[in-house]
């Protein structure tokens, strides 16, 4: 009985040992066991800029604007920039067809507005940002569309953008371009 309860303790603990060996393992990146593909397709990155001059840029390159308030602390805030600025549709999105600004609506830095100077807490409450976080889109020229505030998921995201970026929010309302877009998804499938 010793025995048989000996050879299961050494089991259990070899099955331990592997367990750990398979599951605390570093990437092969990390052990420099494996070289990265120059074919591979690089990671696209997402520009941020600064309020003042996301709108210059804008104005010039005729793109819409997404201004995004957050907070340093805000948890809703860091899922956001991890799920939704992580996806990779996303960022493909916003670098074509937006100019992102990302204004930290608690700070005290400055931003040029209409030729003078205020901090991102005062354009915070200039767009009535009271709880965070959120995300306002803006015509080329500056003009405010809508705020969609709390926290979006990369899909839903991606469907406001899509229905920004080609002026759609003039000739139907967000629900029913989302159906159109679940209708057109639905029928590739089959």
């Amino acid at each position: 009985m010793k025995r048989h309860l000996i050879y299961l303790l050494i089991l259990a603990w070899l099955i331990t040992l592997r367990a750990d060996s398979v599951f605390c393992s570093k990437p092969a990146s990390e052990k420099g066991g494996k070289k990265k593909n120059p074919l591979e397709k690089k990671e696209i990155k997402l520009t941020w800029y600064k309020y003042d001059e996301g709108l210059a840029k804008a104005k010039k390159e005729k793109k819409h604007i997404m201004v995004h308030f957050y907070a340093t602390w805000c948890g809703w805030c860091k899922r956001m920039d991890r799920y939704t600025f992580g996806n990779e549709g996303v960022r493909k999105v916003l670098n074509e067809s937006y100019v992102a600004i990302k204004v930290n609506g608690q700070s005290g830095e400055k931003v040029k507005v209409n030729d003078r100077e205020i901090t991102e807490r005062q354009l915070a409450g200039k767009y009535g940002v009271r709880a965070y976080p959120v995300t306002w889109f803006l015509k080329p020229s500056g003009e405010r569309i809508a705020p969609r505030r709390g926290y979006a998921g990369a899909e839903e995201f991606l469907y406001i953008l899509n229905w920004v970026k080609d002026d759609l929010y003039d000739k139907i309302s967000f629900g029913q371009f989302v159906k159109q877009q679940q209708k057109k998804e639905k029928a590739k499938k089959k």
